[in-house]
C-alpha cells in the first residue's frame, strides 16, 4: 500500500503548481471579499475518470486504513480529482479530509454506525426519545469515544506524510471532516420522530442539541491541531473556499418552518458559529424559505447551497448580498458558462460549480469559460 501511495504522491507533486493554487486562492478571496472580478471561481465536477489509471479503494477499506483514505482523497473526492489537476484548469482548491461520512459526531454519542458494501456509513436511529438522555449522559468532549480516535489517527497520518513532502503542503489544504450540525446530528440519533419532538418534547431536544453543539465545537478545536486550512478568515469545505471556520450542515432543517427554526434551532447553530469565529450554513434541497433566518444569524458569513437549482438563486442572492452573506457552490450549466452571462446576474460574492459528463468535457468547458470575452481573467 505504501508503495502505491508513494507513487501517487510522486504524481501529485508533479502535477500541482503552487503558483496556480495561490492564484485560485486569491480569486476566491477577492470574490468572497465582494471585490469586482473578471470572472467567478468555478469548480468542475465529473464522473470518476478511470482513464487516469488510478483506482479507488472501497469505502470500508479506506475507513480502516489512513493510507488508503489519503489515496482516495487525492484520486477522487467530492466528484473532482487532485490527481487530475493538470488536466482541468478550473479553480479547484486542493483539499483532503478524514472522510468518515456524516456520522463522526453522532458516533461520539453512541450512535449505531452501519456501513454496507461501498456506501458511506450512516446511523441507525434509535426511534425513541430516550436517546436524548443518552446524549446528555455522554461527555461531549471525550474524543476517545466513537470514531473520534480513528479520525485523529487519520489526521496524524496526513500530517506525517505532508511533513515529508513540504511541496505538497504548499498546495494541499488539510480541512475539517463533516461534523454535521446540532439538529442534523440529533435527527441521525433520534430518527424522524424528531419532528414530533419539536412540538411535544422541545425542552429535552433543546438540551440534547446544546450537548451536540458542544461536541461539534470541541472536536473542531481539537482537530485544528492537524489542519493547515486558511488563510485567516477563510476555510474550505465541499471543494470550495468558504468564509469563516465551520460549515454547519442543516439538511434536516429544510423540513421546518422559519419560525420553528428561529426559536428552536437558531440558538444551537449560533453557539457553534460564534464559538468557532463564524462560518456558514449548508443545505441540500429547497431551503429558500429559511434564507432570511440563515442570513439573520449574527455569525453566519456564507450559505452553501447543495442543490441551488431547486431554489430561486436570484432572490436569495439579493437578500444575502444586502446582509453581507456570500453564496457558495451555485450550480450552473456548461451553456451558462459559455454564454458568459453569469457575471451580470451574480457579479461577486458567489462561487460556482458545474457538472461535466466526462473529464475531457470538463476541460473543454473550462477552456470555453476562460475564452469568453465576458469572463475575463481577474488580475
Amino acid at each position: 500500500m505504501r508503495t502505491r501511495l508513494n507513487d501517487l504522491l510522486d504524481h501529485v507533486e508533479r502535477v500541482l503548481d503552487p503558483v496556480r493554487q495561490e492564484r485560485v486562492s486569491a480569486l476566491f478571496r477577492r470574490v468572497l471579499g465582494w471585490e469586482a472580478v473578471g470572472r467567478l471561481p468555478v469548480v468542475l465536477t465529473y464522473p470518476f475518470p478511470a482513464e487516469i489509471g488510478f483506482e479507488l479503494y472501497r469505502f470500508s477499506e479506506a475507513c480502516d486504513d489512513p493510507a488508503k483514505m489519503l489515496y482516495n482523497e487525492l484520486v477522487y473526492a467530492f466528484d473532482s480529482s487532485i490527481a487530475c489537476r493538470n488536466l482541468v484548469d478550473d479553480d479547484l482548491p486542493c483539499t483532503i479530509r478524514a472522510n468518515f461520512g456524516t456520522v463522526v459526531v453522532a458516533s461520539l454519542f453512541g450512535g449505531k454506525i452501519e456501513q454496507i458494501e461501498n456506501n458511506p456509513p450512516w446511523v441507525r436511529p434509535s426511534g425513541s426519545a430516550d436517546v436524548f438522555q443518552r446524549i446528555l449522559d455522554c461527555d461531549p468532549c471525550d474524543f476517545g469515544l466513537g470514531l473520534c480516535p480513528r479520525v485523529i489517527e487519520t489526521y496524524e497520518f496526513y500530517r506525517s506524510v505532508l511533513a515529508e513532502r513540504p511541496g505538497l503542503g504548499r498546495c494541499i489544504k488539510v480541512v475539517l471532516p463533516d461534523l454535521q450540525g446540532p439538529f442534523d446530528t440529533a435527527e441521525q440519533l433520534r430518527g424522524s420522530g424528531i419532528y414530533e419532538d419539536l412540538y411535544v418534547n422541545s425542552e429535552n431536544l433543546g438540551r440534547a442539541m446544546h450537548h451536540i453543539a458542544q461536541a461539534q465545537v470541541g472536536l473542531a478545536k481539537r482537530l485544528q491541531l492537524y489542519l493547515n486550512d486558511g488563510p485567516e478568515g477563510y476555510s474550505h469545505q465541499h471543494n470550495s473556499m468558504i468564509c469563516g471556520n465551520i460549515l454547519i450542515r442543516n439538511d434536516c432543517a429544510i423540513n421546518v418552518s422559519p419560525e420553528m427554526y428561529r426559536h428552536q434551532i437558531t440558538p444551537h447553530d449560533s453557539y457553534v458559529l460564534e464559538s468557532l469565529g463564524g462560518g456558514g450554513i449548508h443545505c441540500c434541497g429547497r431551503c429558500e424559505h429559511l434564507a432570511d433566518e440563515f442570513i439573520a444569524l449574527p455569525a453566519v458569513e456564507c450559505i452553501d447551497l447543495g442543490q441551488s437549482e431547486m431554489n430561486d438563486v436570484g432572490a436569495i442572492y439579493g437578500k444575502a448580498r444586502r446582509g453581507g452573506v456570500r453564496l457558495i457552490r451555485i450550480r450552473v450549466s456548461a451553456e451558462e458558462l459559455r454564454r458568459g452571462r453569469i457575471a451580470s446576474e451574480l457579479p461577486t460574492g458567489v462561487t460556482l460549480v458545474c457538472r461535466a459528463d466526462s473529464l475531457d468535457q470538463a476541460r473543454q468547458i473550462m477552456e470555453a469559460y476562460r475564452r469568453n470575452p465576458g469572463n475575463g481573467e481577474a488580475q
